[in-house]
């Protein structure tokens, strides 16, 4: 009798230690999935070329409204460029999007 009573309690500590240790396992996992640096900002491009009426468009940051539009019509371009300038093309500066805006207008 006296070692039955031992095996049952040491089953319930085992028991015990392990939903313990599950238990932290569980918590460890939720923080590192919520650990997000705070100083992080979502990055913004400084120039988005997109469509606008139909047509090119050059947008810059902060503008919602275009601050050119270009006399190319979307649909004038092939189905995949089509899908890029949708999504918007973005440049970090005046070189790029200069560029980028050559490709389509020439």
């Amino acid at each position: 009798m006296h070692k039955t009573l031992l095996k049952c309690l040491g089953i319930v500590l085992f028991a015990i230690f392990l939903v313990a240790c599950v238990g932290m396992i569980s918590l460890n996992a939720g923080e590192a999935k919520n650990t997000v640096p705070q100083n992080t900002q979502t990055h913004i491009p400084k120039y988005t070329l997109s469509v606008y009426q139909g047509k090119l468009a050059l947008f810059a940051r902060g503008y919602a409204m275009p601050v050119e539009i270009y006399d190319v019509y979307l649909d004038s371009l092939p189905k995949a460029e089509q899908e890029k300038i949708k999504n918007g093309i973005t440049a970090e500066n005046d070189a790029e999007i200069q560029k980028i805006i050559e490709d389509y207008t020439s």
